[in-house]
């Protein structure tokens, strides 16, 4: 199964069903390929609602397809993310290190039902990609634990007979990323592939800073994206489910977040994603998000309307850096209920970005010539 396969599932307006499923389809197209496995005890939420700074006048606006909300003036953000993305682009970055290096932590909440109770489960995963040119990729999981998620959910947990929280391990048998070991996983790949677009890290380093010309860029591969889509679009049982963005902007949408996450772009180029998302029909922009970490920051935003979903990109309002990528389920939906409506219950939290000289450390037996991946 391909990225386009799991397409409706990615960024769906409603999340599936299964939120599992969610998060092993995004972590496949977000991250390279990769699949996670998840079980009843992975998860999905955050701790309180993202929220609205006000930084300049209180507008009560419409949402999309549904009643008005509070926001800021959309002026107001759009200038705290203009200047971020205009510091960013400043930036001079060396290049010359061996490898393009970025940490993360998938983070994943959700809530549980066990003999009448129920409790918040939070299961986090460092994931660091290591990217150098003329370089295979280097992707290395470690399972970080999975705990309930405040004290209460703990006291509740512990009344349900204090279960055993696996994390993505679906059946606690360290098949997967058990907590405590490392996964190395060694794909064969150089730079950004995703279906039908391949990208060397010297191409990813050329693209442009102008994010008209980079959406130009960008497009000329939709052709051949459509195209390996329409297939398995005819079909997805979830047509229903899809995003309300025109399909070529909905491609824009993934294809930006991939390059943010897992792309050695310069920082100009970086900045140019940022003003090209922000440019996408019916996208907004908002200051006073926070992430998973309590990081304060500008965030780009779509979806959030009659049940939908909301993905949220939070960027660094001093430095333009990434901070994390983040999903929220704004309002009640019937088939949610394990996630709480108006707090995010999917993230992926950036802790390290950028060129280093260091190499990756591989155990004894492990390595491309032994096997594709090994657990140490």
């Amino acid at each position: 199964m391909n990225e386009f396969e799991l397409i409706d599932d990615v960024m769906p307006d409603v999340p599936s069903a299964d939120p599992g499923k969610v998060a092993e389809a995004r972590a496949r197209v977000l991250n390279g390929g990769r699949r996670r496995r998840f079980s009843a005890w992975t998860g999905v939420l955050v701790a309180s609602a993202a929220t609205v700074a006000v930084i300049g006048a209180i507008a009560v606006v419409p949402r999309l397809g549904g009643g008005p909300v509070a926001t800021v003036t959309q002026t107001s953000a759009e200038e705290v993310l203009s200047t971020a993305a205009d510091r960013l682009a400043r930036r001079q970055e060396a290049t010359g290190g061996r490898y393009w290096r970025r940490e993360m932590e998938q983070v994943y909440r959700q809530r549980i039902s066990v003999g009448g109770r129920e409790f918040v489960a939070e299961d986090r995963v460092r994931d660091v990609l290591w990217n150098g040119i003329d370089r295979n990729q280097v992707m290395v999981f470690s399972g970080l634990g999975t705990r309930p998620f405040s004290a209460a959910d703990r006291a509740e947990w512990e009344k349900a007979g204090s279960p055993r929280l696996c994390g993505s391990d679906t059946d606690c048998r360290n098949d997967m990323i058990p907590i405590g070991k490392t996964r190395y996983l060694f794909t064969g790949k150089k730079g950004l592939e995703q279906s039908t677009l391949e990208l060397s890290v010297r191409e990813l380093l050329d693209l442009p800073h102008d994010p008209a010309e980079l959406k130009e860029k960008l497009l000329s591969y939709w052709p051949a994206a459509r195209e390996a889509m329409k297939d398995t679009q005819s079909t997805q049982s979830t047509q229903s489910a899809q995003v309300k963005l025109p399909e070529q902007d909905y491609w824009l949408w993934g294809l930006g977040e991939r390059l943010l996450l897992d792309a050695p772009a310069t920082p100009g180029t970086r900045a140019a994603v940022y003003r090209m998302l922000a440019g996408l029909p019916g996208v907004r922009i908002a200051d006073g998000i926070r992430d998973v970490e309590g990081r304060v920051g500008v965030a780009i935003l779509r979806g959030g309307a009659n049940g939908e979903g909301e993905e949220q990109i939070v960027i660094d309002r001093e430095t333009g850096d990434l901070l994390a990528t983040q999903d929220v389920l704004p309002v009640p939906a019937a088939d949610q209920g394990n996630i709480p409506p108006g707090i995010v219950y999917m993230s992926m939290v950036i802790k390290k970005l950028g060129w280093t000289d260091d190499e990756p450390v591989i155990p004894e037996g492990c390595g491309p010539d032994q096997k594709e991946e090994c657990l140490r």
